[in-house]
């Protein structure tokens, strides 16, 4: 019996993966890792998504979610509001992402529903 509830266990856990998001079930939220560049009046130059990554895995290995454009140009926008110290130069950092929010940025997970 635990041979087949094993063998059975790898299909749920990608069924769950795939199942279409619907209200009340709750979302994936990803960390979208960025390369950026400042000028020397320390605004964000440019942007480039660097990789993605499952906070709830444990790990910083990228995972295949592809980030869409509206997404980068949401965290460009929320990133040119702050000024950086320094001056140029290039840097990591991190947004959260939501794939049922591609256009939001300023993503809390602590304030996300599951």
């Amino acid at each position: 019996m635990l041979a087949s509830m094993l063998a059975v266990l790898p299909a749920g856990i990608a069924f769950a993966d795939i199942r279409p998001a619907s209200p009340g079930l709750p979302t994936k939220i990803y960390a979208v890792i960025f390369q950026a560049t400042t000028n020397a009046a320390g605004k964000v130059q440019s942007l480039q998504v660097s990789k993605v990554i499952d906070p709830t895995t444990g790990t910083t290995d990228a995972v295949d979610v592809r980030v869409p454009a509206a997404y980068v140009d949401a965290a460009r926008a929320m990133l040119a509001k702050k000024t950086y110290p320094d001056g140029e130069k290039t840097f990591y950092t991190y947004t959260f992402y939501d794939p049922m929010h591609p256009t939001v940025a300023d993503i809390d997970p602590r304030k996300v529903k599951p």
